[in-house]
């Protein structure tokens, strides 16, 4: 890394602190389900032998401009019912015969997964000078199935492994995110074993740090949306830590330069 470059990229990483930021909304598109529902729609995936993947109703696939497909089953979750109940006056726990709102908990099959549901790809555009399948190749990474219920999950790293949303809004920056988690060293095994020598809230920021310096360098869009994610896990902090600033530099030039085609590289 030239030292242009370098302060290139500091300027960067300051401005990701002091430049206001956004948050992209597609963190809380989906309704965020609870543990029980969560598993209770794993079983039933694993059961009928359906993709996991992100979950909502049938109202809600067809607002986000995809169909559920003629024949299909929805998943049964667990939901509240509110209903109406009038106390009575010589109930001694009661003040008032005042009708009041409760709730009862009833399963309903209400719900589709995203293979159950078809509509138009995600078109991912290919990025001049720089290749995804190259990177991963060359840094010993690999794809996997984005099995995540949650829709507002943009992705995921796992050991070695990426997965990404197929509904993510920006999956060029999710995926350079989810690569610097692995290069970083986040996901080692032997890491979090040791308690997490990073604590989570730097990790999100050096990963996504990351991130936007490859999205910049790469002219891809997304620094907003970079600054209101690493505002958001910075929290009271002022800065990023000088430590964490070597550690982000380190690993998006591992990236940048892994992902240059071959035809590129001589």
């Amino acid at each position: 890394m030239t030292e242009r470059q370098h302060a290139t990229w500091g300027e960067l990483l300051r401005n990701a602190v002091e430049k206001p930021g956004r948050m992209l909304q597609a963190y809380t598109a989906f309704h965020n389900y609870s543990f029980g529902n969560g598993l209770l729609a794993l079983e039933q995936c694993v059961r009928r032998s359906l993709q996991p993947g992100p979950l909502n109703t049938y109202r809600g696939w067809l607002e986000r401009k995809r169909q559920v497909r003629k024949g299909e089953t929805g998943i049964t979750l667990c939901m509240p019912m509110p209903f109406k109940r009038t106390t009575h006056a010589d109930d001694p726990e009661e003040e008032s015969a005042e009708p009041r709102t409760r709730n009862a908990f009833r399963f309903r099959a209400y719900w589709f997964v995203l293979t159950q549901t078809e509509g138009e790809e995600t078109y991912i555009a290919p990025i001049p000078g720089f290749d995804f399948d190259t990177a991963l190749g060359s840094l010993n990474i690999k794809r996997t199935a984005f099995d995540e219920i949650n829709g507002n999950i943009q992705g995921f790293a796992r050991q070695r492994e990426i997965a990404i949303n197929p509904l993510a809004a920006l999956p060029h920056k999710t995926t350079f995110h989810e690569m610097a988690h692995i290069v970083l060293g986040h996901t080692a095994s032997e890491k979090l074993v040791d308690g997490e020598l990073t604590p989570r809230h730097l990790r999100e920021v050096e990963a996504e740090s990351v991130a936007l310096i490859c999205c910049e360098t790469l002219a891809l869009e997304g620094a907003e949306f970079c600054r209101g994610y690493i505002q958001h896990w910075l929290k009271t902090e002022k800065e990023i830590p000088n430590h964490s600033a070597a550690c982000i530099f380190a690993a998006a030039t591992s990236i940048l330069k892994a992902g240059i085609p071959a035809t590129s590289s001589h």
